[in-house]
């Protein structure tokens, strides 16, 4: 006879049990930042298990099908984005999708909470758009994903059995607010930093300028252009640029400019909030 503490074990040990349980078609999530924009496709990931060709046998020509199983696929945006240069606003949406044999048509609906064989309903659709499909490596369970990512934009794939689509996704442009005319003063300045590069340890030095330009104020690390995103308390994030355009800020790295009786006197760079580099006002 099982004892009580034996017998409450088990009771703790069966909800999880329950909820637990395997499926044919398994969820999975793909998360991506792109110019600080989560894009999140969350489908479920049905298996190929010999059966070829998936589409035009397992997937009909002309049948309106969510690229996944079960509950609709979905894409959560949390700020505007395009996608295959249709604008989309922030939000959840259910992804369905229509296979031809040369021409696929995608349709982004604003009831994202749909059963994959539930009616779709066609006046809460967003936007639709022609997608080709191409063959490519054998995928045995559906897979969505980004294999290429830039700044700012990246490509999002379906990629089942031997054939795949893909649609480019691109963000807004990353822009931030400058202080106002009569704080800039305060900012002004180049600093010298002799310290060592919290990363690899090794010896960095680097003179950072802020000057005013163009109505904002702008920077220089070395000789190299760099943007300056203020986060508050005369701290800013530094931006890194390429051809002139913005492509890479970080969260990790800061400067903070000191100063005194409203001009600048120092400088402070910080690697994930803590000092690791005093810089001296060289002019």
């Amino acid at each position: 006879m099982k004892s009580a503490a034996t017998l409450a074990l088990l009771a703790l040990a069966l909800p999880t049990f329950l909820t637990a349980q395997p499926r044919a078609s398994e969820r999975g999530t793909v998360v991506q930042v792109l110019n600080g924009t989560t894009v999140t496709v969350d489908f479920a990931r049905p298996v190929a298990r010999g059966r070829s060709p998936i589409f035009g046998s397992v997937v009909h020509w002309g049948e309106m099908w969510t690229p996944g199983a079960n509950w609709a696929t979905t894409i959560e945006t949390d700020r505007p984005i395009r996608i295959a240069g249709h604008a989309v606003p922030a939000g959840r949406y259910s992804v369905w999708m229509e296979p031809q044999r040369d021409q696929w048509t995608v349709h982004l609906n604003r009831e994202w909470r749909l059963y994959h064989d539930a009616p779709v309903p066609t006046d809460r659709e967003l936007l639709s758009f022609p997608l080709e499909p191409r063959d490519g490596a054998h995928m045995e369970s559906l897979a969505w994903y980004f294999p290429v990512v830039d700044a700012g934009r990246g490509e999002l794939r379906m990629h089942w059995g031997s054939t795949y689509v893909s649609m480019n996704v691109e963000t807004e442009a990353f822009t931030w607010t400058s202080p106002a005319p009569e704080e800039r003063r305060r900012y002004t300045g180049a600093f010298a930093f002799d310290t060592n590069d919290p990363t690899t340890l090794r010896p960095m030095q680097v003179t950072i300028t802020v000057e005013e330009r163009d109505g904002r104020l702008a920077g220089r690390w070395g000789r190299a252009p760099v943007a300056l995103v203020p986060v508050g308390g005369g701290e800013f994030r530094i931006g890194f640029m390429r051809n002139g355009e913005l492509f890479d800020v970080g969260d990790e790295m800061t400067l903070r400019v000191l100063s005194r009786d409203g001009a600048s006197v120092g400088a402070e760079l910080l690697w994930e909030g803590r000092v690791f580099g005093e810089g001296r006002k060289v002019r």
